[in-house]
């Protein structure tokens, strides 16, 4: 039936109680309004067995136009509230996703007002529904956190999880790479059954199962916001990944080269200095073969 396919839309707040009348009558939508207000106690009615089975019998004898339009009008009822129970649920366990593609960063706030920034290839979901009383998101990929005052929520990723209250922080999660930046206040990483206490100007980094706590006292924010990547003994093959993140393009290089350790940086804004900051170092050369893939020997 049409009329329950707007009544959901209605109910999840995608139409306006103007637009739902132009697909149902007023008295029709006053029935639906005291069936929710009805369905919300979820209490069943007194029944009496004895007293309703003698008013069944009495209707009986009544007009078969009469029952038609009985059931008819028991069916939609049931109908009508199915698509309600149904839209609750559906409405109450909805997921709240942010997603960024190759060479893509975006920002966005959470409920709480706290502000997120993505980077690119990553995504975040949470239940917008039940954020006050489980403040909890999922994260893959790369997100910077500025978190509202006296806010608090978890932070889950396939490695660890992070706690944080009313802070500034960046998580990273890439295959076996983990990596925690406390900018401001104090964040608690929990990694491999064990807790880790952050304050400002300290990080949690683990890279193939090895955990190190570092400073990082010289940063305030981390350098993807000012579209830069920058490293610290890491691996080669992290930094060939960063760069494809960041450009959308395809690096051929020597894998010889993949677990050798880079420190440096490169922007995200030129193509040609990219390659050229993470290629010297390593006495290598890059060759363009089109838009989209690089040679690097």
């Amino acid at each position: 039936m049409k009329e329950n396919y707007f009544l959901a839309k209605w109910l999840e707040g995608e139409l306006t109680k103007e637009e739902l009348l132009k697909h149902i009558s007023t008295d029709e939508l006053r029935s639906y309004k005291k069936i929710i207000s009805t369905s919300k106690n979820l209490k069943s009615p007194d029944f009496y067995t004895e007293e309703t089975l003698e008013k069944i019998k009495l209707k009986y004898h009544k007009s078969k136009v009469k029952k038609l339009f009985f059931t008819k009008y028991i069916y939609r009822v049931a109908a009508m509230l199915a698509v309600i129970i149904t839209s609750y649920y559906f409405i109450s366990n909805r997921e709240t996703s942010y997603s960024t593609q190759l060479a893509e960063k975006i920002n966005f706030e959470l409920p709480d007002k706290s502000k997120v920034n993505l980077n690119a290839d990553s995504e975040i979901v949470y239940k917008s529904k039940n954020w006050k009383s489980k403040r909890v998101l999922n994260l893959k990929g790369e997100a910077y956190f500025n978190v509202k005052k006296g806010s608090k929520f978890k932070v889950n990723t396939d490695l660890g999880s992070v706690q944080v209250l009313g802070t500034q922080f960046n998580v990273i999660v890439r295959d076996t790479y983990f990596e925690v930046n406390c900018y401001e206040g104090i964040v608690s990483v929990q990694y491999n059954s064990e807790s880790y206490k952050l304050a400002a100007g300290n990080s949690f980094k683990v890279l193939n199962t090895k955990s190190e706590l570092i400073s990082i006292i010289n940063q305030t924010t981390p350098s993807w916001l000012q579209n830069k990547s920058s490293f610290k003994s890491m691996p080669y093959k992290y930094v060939i990944k960063e760069l494809e993140r960041q450009f959308n393009i395809e690096i051929d290089y020597d894998l010889k080269n993949e677990d050798t350790l880079f420190t440096g940086s490169f922007t995200h804004n030129n193509l040609e200095m990219a390659l050229q900051a993470i290629s010297i170092p390593l006495n290598l050369k890059f060759t363009k073969i089109n838009n989209k893939k690089v040679s690097l020997q």
